[in-house]
């Protein structure tokens, strides 16, 4: 199965590589690098200044080191509460995959009856469950609702649901074609009760985690937070070569921009990482997951339908144990089998003489057998006895 439009490319990386250190694609620098310059070029004047004896606008360091603590414990915080909801999403779209996966497992091998009606569901269910996954991606990253669904289904199929869906009920329309589906194969007899059930929550379990990818994009960091974090940072980075002029010197701002980066580095790798299914170079391979969900259940389909095709056992047949030679393992395995029935069979005809009333099944144990028999005995060798005693007085 191939597809047209282009995946982005996950970011490969070694982290214990030297290589690492001069990688700019997907890093913080790219975001950040013209305040940190900014903040440089603030302390270059101010050296100059202090230097001629002009002017000294240091204001010392305390201010700063005070509010520098409280300053990082925000930004951490922001920046975990972002790779959580990244975190979160990646479960989500693994929980998708799994349920997937599964569903079109369980419509391979519990489908059973007519080979042609069998195959037509199973690429029904199989093609109907990859486009929800795509209309889910779609649904996420705000794209066309009918982007990828024409390489998915049949030309029929996508020119009805693309005629009756938009993008916001494109996945709930797939979801429930995809139900209907599975009721069908029921009603042709294909599958059973138990199993349409379990059929169903499976396709259930995927709409819920739709719901839950749902509610990571849709619920952002609270404005609020975000601009107090981001008008605080500026304050405090850009009044930096002020607070380090004294102590400091001609180094003030060199070391302005290291504190600088690290301060805006923190705060664009939380803004990166809060929106998890976008195209940026540090968000979820949404697109290369959902195509790795369309290959493997195709393939899937593929396999079993070839196995339903070919006669395929499991179990040698009577005729090989039968034409087996004495010394092999199948004569040996078909003789002890016939030695178990025969004194089986023997077990039960002494019931059945010993009493009419004892009615034994043909599949119960040789142990359960002798334990009837034994009772047989002693409830026969006690009314003789009995007898006995009365025509004896």
């Amino acid at each position: 199965m191939k597809f047209r439009t282009p995946e982005m490319t996950p970011i490969v990386y070694n982290a214990r590589g030297l290589k690492m250190f001069l990688h700019l694609r997907g890093t913080a620098l790219q975001h950040c690098w013209l305040r940190v310059l900014l903040v440089g070029l603030i302390g270059v004047p101010l050296v100059l200044l202090k230097h001629f004896d002009v002017f000294d606008l240091s204001i010392g360091v305390t201010a700063h080191t005070l509010i520098g603590f409280v300053m990082s414990l925000m930004l951490v915080f922001r920046t975990n509460s972002c790779y959580e909801r990244w975190r979160d999403g990646r479960v989500l779209l693994g929980q998708l995959v799994n349920r997937s996966r599964n569903l079109v497992l369980n419509a391979c091998v519990l489908l059973s009856g007519d080979a042609t009606k069998v195959e037509f569901f199973r690429r029904k269910i199989q093609s109907l469950a990859a486009a929800y996954v795509f209309a889910v991606k779609n649904n996420l990253q705000f794209l066309p609702s009918a982007a990828n669904l024409d390489e998915l289904l049949t030309d029929t199929d996508f020119a009805f649901l693309t005629s009756q869906a938009d993008l916001k009920t494109m996945p709930q329309m797939c979801a429930l074609w995809l139900e209907q589906a599975i009721n069908q194969a029921f009603l042709e007899d294909l599958v059973s009760e138990r199993m349409t059930f379990l059929m169903m929550e499976g396709v259930s379990s995927m709409v819920d985690a739709w719901g839950s990818l749902q509610r990571i994009r849709d619920t952002p960091t609270p404005f609020a937070y975000a601009h107090h974090i981001r008008v605080f940072n500026l304050m405090y980075c850009f009044t930096m070569p002020f607070a380090l002029l004294t102590p400091m010197g001609y180094v003030s701002p060199a070391a302005s921009m290291l504190i600088a980066f690290a301060l805006f580095g923190l705060e664009d790798t939380a803004i990166e990482i809060e929106e998890p299914f976008g195209t940026d170079p540090n968000d979820l391979p949404v697109q290369q997951i959902c195509r790795r969900i369309a290959v493997v259940t195709h393939e899937t389909v593929q396999f079993a339908n070839v196995l339903l095709r070919v006669e395929h056992s499991f179990t040698p047949h009577h005729a090989d144990l039968q034409t087996a030679g004495p010394g092999s393992r199948y004569s040996r395995f078909f003789r002890r089998r016939a030695r178990q029935r025969g004194r089986r069979q023997e077990h039960l005809s002494t019931l059945k003489h010993f009493s009419p009333f004892v009615c034994v099944r043909a599949n119960k144990s040789r142990m359960l057998a002798q334990r009837l028999l034994c009772a047989c005995k002693y409830h026969h060798a006690s009314h003789a006895t009995r007898f006995t005693n009365e025509g004896a007085s």
